[in-house]
């Protein structure tokens, strides 16, 4: 054991202090622990925006050797320091707080300061955290979107403001006899004072952060239920009460919901109290403070629900470090989903998915600067789109990935083996696999510590009818926002509208071929069909049985039906928002968007006539803009629309289109309408005469075919060139390995390629000239 000369400890104290200034990447729970404080607040002045009162720090030291007590606290006066009732002297620079200890402390020892003080108490610069006066209430936020750390207990109490500190909680708060004092836990008791005072005493029974500890004081009425055998506590005012009651009408379900999926409720108490705060709401534990606006009916109950999870993720289990806070709030964004299929059953969950991740893909790389993994986000973008949205969209993955059952199981081990403490995205990784018996480390590679998303999609189709029908599935990967290969169980389904099979594969490449034996004739073959993958692709469906218009929602379309015909039909829009294949493109002088695309499929009927309306967007609006920016870089009359049947035809320049500009043609906002629906591949193009166009090389287009195509050995490969041209077909894989290469020229018409020993995929032949590669088409090798 390690012991210092009584002489030398002064000195050693001082060096101490001046080292625990200048460090700044040292966390103070590293060597301290605050087991319990004692908070208390003996006067506000309302007009003056001021606070006057003590807090009383129960330290343990975590290690041996401890002689500087360490604490935050942000501009505010400390009046004096007393350890065992001696006044003790400190280094305090408006931020950090250093008492040097009277004694050292050895792992385990325990030492009581409390600290006298008084100010203004600030807010954060963001507008959002802090500590909030208005002419009727006092109130914390307990976290700064711009702070760093982001924890704001520091704004009215001296505490250790991190996230791996944990403690309990004795709050005496003092008040006028017309108001009252909410705070964390439990009210123990209330005194009243000499000079028409009381004291509120709140006591915290199980360990919080301190971002989590909350004050509010107003003329409040406490309104009192029990859900779940559990006591529900709000403050408001009196005349709230019953849009109080509207508002959480739904309060025993969600609430069971919660506890059926993630383990006991683990708090004394659930409450909220309603303050004049327009941004949101804060999860304060069992003392939710969330704006009075939000109280207004059915509108928000996604609001407060969202908070009311953070009682199991955020407060019971807390985020280890802001990089992860997608396990406080990306939990909680995905549990706004859960409680809306509680109350309003599947679709309604379905469409809250579909449009969360539709915000995602449009927004949250523009949003948060760039693509962004789950893990390590930016300390500028904690509470950001990735964070919140984009992991509400992977943790619906990951249910479907898991399966009920197996998921909320494993969410219920976590709860369960984090228990008023930390966690990691690693953690709850291990903890997954642990509970569930399935390896996740692939998962998480792929989903969680990946920026970006996979995006999958059926290349082609090769049929052979017969007794059996026998279905060749060629389906690809690509990705957005990064360069990544997934592997992930895929559904792939077959219909022809009364009967459906649906097939679950594995997708691990960036080609691959599933052969499926059915006993009918589909009619439209998807992949996530159900949506059970938060791939990038917003698709939408529907059986159309009447005229009129229908709004296929985050897809950017909308179909107007002119006829019936003979039976009802099944429409289906796929807006993928990934770039378009254009390798094969005879359009000279139109480039096409490097974005998105959409498919069309379905199960038409004969008469079936409609018009579909595509909406393009190129503006920078933050709720609209951002799909069409690349491509729209000159007047919208430039705008056209391209069509495909399929990933091995050529994009054709459609003619029977109406252009919708609106008013102005260059605000970059309008849509393109088709006359007659066709099932096949639609992609926005724009002329642009800087386009590179293959035109000195008078390659004759739509001249290069292959017969037979597919083909389980040998292909004829056709072309045309004209007198004189000599150039080179070259034929690559799917993944760009070249297997074949051969001169040709103008007297020859035809080359053969034996594919019998290459793998089963698609492949690619091309004509070369000069280097260039001039016109291409796919060539699909079967076994």
């Amino acid at each position: 054991m390690l012991k210092f000369n009584k002489l030398l400890r002064p000195i050693l104290i001082i060096i101490f202090t001046c080292l625990a200034f200048f460090s700044t990447k040292a966390a103070i729970s590293d060597s301290l622990h605050v087991k319990q404080y004692g908070i208390y607040i003996d006067s506000m002045n309302f007009t003056a925006k001021t606070i006057k009162g003590s807090c009383v720090v129960n330290f343990e030291a975590k290690h041996n050797n401890v002689m500087l007590l360490k604490l935050s606290l942000l501009k505010l006066t400390i009046d004096s320091i007393m350890i065992n009732g001696t006044s003790i002297q400190y280094n305090y620079d408006d931020t950090n707080l250093v008492i040097p200890s009277p004694i050292t402390l050895m792992m385990n020892d325990s030492l009581t300061a409390h600290i006298f003080y008084h100010g203004s108490p600030v807010k954060d610069a963001s507008g959002w955290g802090g500590f909030y006066f208005s002419a009727t209430h006092a109130f914390n936020m307990g976290v700064g979107f711009d702070a760093t750390p982001h924890n704001f207990g520091r704004a009215w109490f001296p505490c250790i403001d991190e996230f791996t500190d944990r403690s309990l909680y004795d709050f005496y708060i003092t008040t006028s006899n017309t108001q009252k004092a909410f705070c964390n836990g439990i009210l123990a008791g209330s005194n009243n004072n000499p000079g028409n005072t009381v004291t509120w005493h709140w006591k915290m029974n199980q360990p919080i952060a301190s971002y989590l500890a909350s004050i509010a004081v107003s003329n409040f009425y406490t309104l009192k239920r029990t859900s779940n055998n559990i006591p529900v506590e709000w403050g408001c005012s009196i005349t709230d009460t019953a849009t109080v009651l509207n508002t959480f009408q739904h309060l025993d379900t969600i609430l069971s919901s919660f506890i059926t999926a993630y383990g006991p409720y683990p708090f004394d108490k659930a409450g909220y109290v309603l303050v004049p705060f327009n941004s949101g709401a804060m999860e304060h534990a069992t003392s939710i403070h969330i704006g009075s606006a939000f109280i207004s009916g059915l509108t928000y109950e996604t609001l407060w629900a969202h908070e009311l999870s953070h009682m199991w993720w955020g407060d019971k289990v807390t985020c280890e470090s802001a990089g992860d806070m997608w396990l406080n709030e990306g939990f909680a964004s995905f549990n706004e989903a859960f409680m809306t299929e509680k109350v309003y059953g599947k679709t309604a969950y379905k469409n809250w998915i579909r449009t969360n991740h539709k915000k995602v893909l449009q927004f949250a790389h523009i949003d948060d600067g760039s693509y962004l993994s789950l893990i390590n986000v930016p300390n500028e973008y904690t509470y950001g789109t990735t964070v919140y949205k984009k992991s509400a969209s992977v943790l619906h993955t990951l249910r479907n990935y898991l399966g009920d059952s197996a998921f909320f199981n494993a969410c219920r081990y976590y709860m369960s083996d984090r228990a008023y403490s930390t966690g990691n995205s690693y953690q709850l990784r291990d903890d997954f696999t642990t509970a569930s018996g399935i390896n996740m480390n692939r998962f998480f590679n792929d989903w969680v510590f990946t920026e970006g998303f996979p995006h999958f999609s059926i290349d082609s189709v090769v049929y052979f009818p017969g007794g059996l029908d026998h279905y060749f599935i060629y389906v690809r990967q690509r990705s957005k926002g990064n360069n990544h290969l997934y592997e992930m169980p895929v559904e792939i389904n077959l219909t022809d509208g009364i009967t459906d099979t649906t097939i679950s594969v594995v997708i691990d490449s960036a080609t691959q071929m599933f052969h499926i034996p059915i006993f009918f004739v589909a009619q439209m073959i998807t992949l996530d069909r159900k949506e059970k993958i938060s791939d990038a692709i917003t698709d939408y469906e529907k059986w159309i049985t009447s005229n009129g218009t229908v709004i296929f929602n985050e897809t950017n379309t909308t179909l107007n039906t002119i006829s019936i015909g003979t039976d009802s039909s099944l429409v289906r829009v796929e807006n993928n928002w990934v770039r378009p294949d254009d390798w094969k493109q005879s359009n000279p002088g139109i480039r096409i968007s490097d974005y998105h695309y959409w498919k069309i499929d379905g199960i038409i009927k004969p008469g079936y006539d409609a018009q579909l309306t595509f909406s393009y967007n190129g503006s920078n609006s933050t709720s609209t803009g951002h799909i069409d920016n690349s491509l729209i870089t000159t007047s919208e009359d430039s705008l056209v629309l391209l069509f495909r049947t399929g990933a091995g035809d050529d994009w054709h320049l459609l003619t029977n289109t109406t252009l919708i500009t609106g008013a102005s043609t260059i605000d970059k906002v309008g849509s393109i309408r088709i006359d007659s629906l066709v099932k096949g591949e639609y992609v926005f193009g724009i002329r642009d005469y800087t386009v590179d166009i293959a035109a000195e090389n008078n390659v004759k287009r739509n001249d290069l075919i292959a017969i037979p195509n597919p083909s389980r050995d040998t292909f004829e490969i056709h072309y045309k060139l004209n007198p004189s041209q000599k150039a080179i077909l070259r034929i690559t894989s799917s993944s760009g390995k070249k297997v074949f290469e051969k001169s040709i020229n103008p007297d020859d018409s035809v080359v053969q390629w034996n594919s019998a020993n290459q793998p089963e995929g698609i492949y690619i032949a091309s004509i070369i000239i000069n280097g260039k590669i001039i016109e291409s088409i796919r060539l699909s090798h079967i076994k």
